[in-house]
């Protein structure tokens, strides 16, 4: 397992700027229904406590994402064949609200430490509910998020689009489309 190194270490548990971009690996046909990802994909006690997880695009290595693709590819082939990835600002799902009007999410960093079983992650950050919801207001919210998320390239496309900017670091979406429909629908 090699070390990523990032640009900056983020204050553990403190809100995103909104300017960030955030980055989320799926994998098809494990999260896909029609072209989309399913709601399933995102977790309901995620969103009411642990937090879903995603990269803070600035702060995170390209390799990293190219290792836990494979790792979690390994760990169930059969279910994540493709592997997408979702890129999404950070205001845009912060300024979500709900129909009561209540701000929706809360976008935190949350940098993990390193262990023996996982390398550090720097620029590990999670979204979750910014106040407390039953099951049907998380299902509710889900799908606000679920919008956010839908903005897919292949992880090959992605990866390339690091490759060509100078410093290694995106700044700009690689293509802001899907290329391929993750279904195998033309």
């Amino acid at each position: 397992m090699s070390v990523a190194v990032a640009r900056e270490t983020p204050e553990p548990d403190t809100t995103v700027p909104h300017e960030e971009w955030l980055l989320r690996l799926t994998y098809h046909p494990e999260h896909f229904e029609n072209g989309e990802i399913r709601p399933s994909a995102v977790n309901l006690e995620d969103l009411s406590s642990r937090g879903y997880s995603v990269d803070r695009e600035h702060l995170v290595a390209p390799a990293t994402i190219t290792e836990r693709a494979r790792d979690q590819t390994a760990k169930n082939p059969k279910d994540r064949q493709s592997s997408f990835m979702s890129r999404f600002e950070c205001g845009p799902v912060c300024n979500e609200v709900d129909t009561a009007g209540q701000t929706a999410f809360l976008v935190e960093a949350s940098p993990v430490e390193a262990t023996e079983e996982c390398e550090a992650n720097p620029a590990h950050a999670h979204i979750k509910s910014a106040v407390h919801r039953g099951k049907a207001g998380l299902r509710q919210i889900r799908l606000l998020l679920l919008r956010h998320l839908q903005n897919l390239v292949t992880l090959d496309e992605y990866m390339a689009g690091v490759a060509s900017n100078d410093d290694g670091w995106v700044n700009t979406p690689p293509d802001a489309s899907v290329s391929a429909d993750p279904d195998g629908a033309a």
